[in-house]
């Protein structure tokens, strides 16, 4: 026997208050999976500030029905969990995709990432760019670099200005007071 349609309109509800907070979401199939693997599954979303989560295609239809995401409607065939990411956008693509590699029933389907459809190979790809801290830190890398090599140039010439000025000091104190006028 069915769930109430009371029950069924706040799934929707709630999914597309999701949907609305949503950096990214995945869709990914999961036939096979066991509820142990998918505990842990949760439980590493969770630490991401990521939802994992299952619902029913339809009630998924009706939550994206009208909104840029209804583009993710043709993916929803066979048993669905959605993984959907608020803060990191490719949080949610880099551990489903993880999980998908040692999952077996775990099959990455499509996306929706920065406002944009995503296929199954978008979101293989898009899962092996450095996260945003990754790419912050080389940035950093590279623009400190320049600097620290001009310092180290600039660093360079001051000691040597000063062993030049040094060695006219002590060439100076070795000749006579009145041999430094007459030059």
């Amino acid at each position: 026997m069915g769930r109430g349609i009371e029950y069924k309109r706040q799934v929707v509800k709630d999914l597309t208050e999701r949907f609305s907070a949503a950096q990214s979401i995945v869709l990914v199939g999961f036939s096979g999976v066991t509820v142990l693997q998918v505990t842990e599954l949760r439980d590493k979303a969770r630490q991401q500030k990521v939802d994992y989560l299952v619902a029913k295609n339809n009630l998924i239809k009706r939550a994206i029905l009208g909104t840029p995401l209804e583009c993710l409607g043709s993916d929803l065939v066979g048993p669905t969990a959605l993984g959907i990411g608020y803060d990191e956008s490719l949080a949610v693509v880099k551990l489903l995709s993880d999980s998908a590699k040692s999952l077996e029933g775990l099959k990455l389907r499509a996306g929706y990432v920065h406002g944009e459809y995503a296929s199954a190979v978008d979101l293989e790809v898009l899962a092996k760019l450095p996260s945003r801290p990754e790419l912050q830190a080389k940035l950093m890398g590279v623009l400190q670099a320049p600097l620290s090599r001009f310092l180290f140039a600039l660093k360079g010439t001051i000691c040597g200005l000063v062993r030049t000025l040094e060695a006219i000091k002590e060439k100076k104190e070795g000749q006579e007071p009145g041999a430094s006028e007459q030059a």
